[in-house]
């Protein structure tokens, strides 16, 4: 039998901090689609009610065509459409939820690699550590959207390319390898 408390949380604690990488990364993304729909909303928008306003004033000194009529009409309700979608779809909320997370998943991260840095001996009791991530890591489970499959693929896609990089490097004396082969 194993006299060493440790042995079994470590293999815990290094699979937490692989999803706590994962969930970092992944909702770092997310926050960036939803940055970038965003922006594709709004700067239709801004240039659409710019270009109505600036077409407004000069119908005040210069007749326009029937035509030229419908086009701003229609450039109206194109940009009331872009406008009621940005407030439904909530996409800069959505981002900084993301980003908000991401930061949250890297606080817990930067953790277990505390936790996981020092000697077994000086880390305390391994059951007072997992209870306080597991309590941070349920809260922020909790707390906000998934990250889409597409995202969620993509990042450990990049996040596999990366630590098969870095599994070739040899890493300084006294750096412990994470669960998934990168120094932390």
């Amino acid at each position: 039998m194993d006299d060493d408390p440790w042995a079994d949380s470590e293999v815990l604690l290094r699979t937490w901090l692989r999803r706590a990488r994962e969930g970092q990364h992944g909702h770092h993304e997310a926050g960036k689609v939803f940055r970038r729909a965003d922006y594709w909303l709004k700067i239709p928008i801004v240039i659409i009610t710019t270009a109505l306003g600036t077409a407004a004033f000069a119908t005040l000194t210069v007749h326009i065509s029937g035509g030229a009529k419908i086009g701003f009409g229609v450039l109206s309700i194109v940009a009331a459409v872009l406008a009621s979608l940005q407030v439904h779809l909530r996409y800069a909320e959505r981002a900084e939820r993301h980003k908000n997370l991401g930061a949250q998943y890297g606080a817990i991260r930067r953790r277990i690699e505390a936790v996981l840095a020092l000697q077994r001996a000086s880390r305390g009791n391994p059951s007072h550590i997992l209870d306080e991530l597991r309590y941070k890591l349920d809260a922020i489970a909790n707390e906000g959207e998934a990250v889409s499959r597409r995202v969620w693929d993509r990042t450990r896609s990049r996040l596999a390319g990366q630590d098969a990089v870095e599994d070739g490097a040899a890493l300084p004396a006294g750096i412990p390898k994470t669960a998934a082969g990168t120094p932390p």
